[in-house]
């Protein structure tokens, strides 16, 4: 049997090696606990000011909350909800070609997550999805990261999950261990031998997508200065 002094000092070797790696492992409830405040029902509505649909959105700044832009889709006007707190919404920036939209809540008092850099995401890690399927509020599920799609050039394109992902959790987020943001999550799907198949959208995406939004607002801008010059040229008869 070990002594008191030696319990002591592997004790303590083990809180050091976890301070030094920076891991610090919580458990679903733990995870839940640390995020749920931060995930809240986006919900749109049309000129009319009629339900659309319904979807998830992750608080990541003050006042700003990240989303699927597919759930944003022909609204005409938008709002946040989590349990009896609702407020207005807007779009401020957009990336619809990788499915990212942020919104400005005003008013919005919700805690931001830690969103982490998808080269540290590994196929085995544990991850919890929470989201507004079908309206259930704050619907958690458990998973690991199945495998780690990437494109033609080997850029990651989608994170794949067993954690379960149902309609309504789009734009919900997709968590680590630690709590961390690792990505939005976007598909669930059951194929005909009822093997899930989920995704989510990698964190890196969210981190880009002010940049993003600015390069494609001032190539827009550009190519309509140009168009106007164009136009104002005196054409040679």
């Amino acid at each position: 049997m070990k002594s008191c002094a030696a319990l002591q000092r592997a004790a303590a070797a083990a809180c050091a090696l976890t301070t030094a790696t920076g891991v610090h492992a919580l458990n679903a409830e733990q995870v839940y606990a640390k995020v749920a405040p931060s995930v809240w029902r986006v919900l749109t509505y049309d000129a009319d000011n009629l339900p659309l649909g319904q979807g998830s959105g992750v608080v990541i700044a003050d006042e700003s909350l990240v989303t699927n832009c597919h759930v944003l889709a022909k609204a005409k006007r938008l709002a946040v909800k989590r349990e009896s707190a609702s407020h207005a919404a807007k779009l401020v920036l957009w990336d619809v070609k990788r499915d990212v939209c942020q919104l400005k809540v005003a008013g919005l008092q919700a805690p931001a997550v830690v969103v982490a850099e998808s080269s540290k995401v590994a196929v085995g890690q544990n991850v919890f999805a929470i989201g507004n399927p079908k309206g259930l509020e704050l619907t958690m599920s458990a998973g690991l990261v199945s495998s780690l799609r990437r494109n033609a050039a080997g850029q990651l394109v989608l994170i794949q999950t067993s954690a379960a992902i149902s309609s309504g959790s789009s734009g919900g987020g997709l968590f680590n261990d630690e709590g961390l943001l690792v990505g939005l999550t976007t598909i669930g799907s059951v194929t005909g031998d009822a093997q899930n198949l989920n995704f989510a959208i990698p964190s890196d995406w969210v981190r880009e997508l002010p940049l993003r939004h600015a390069a494609a607002a001032a190539s827009a801008a550009a190519a309509g200065r140009d168009s106007a010059a164009s136009a104002a040229t005196p054409k040679n008869r």
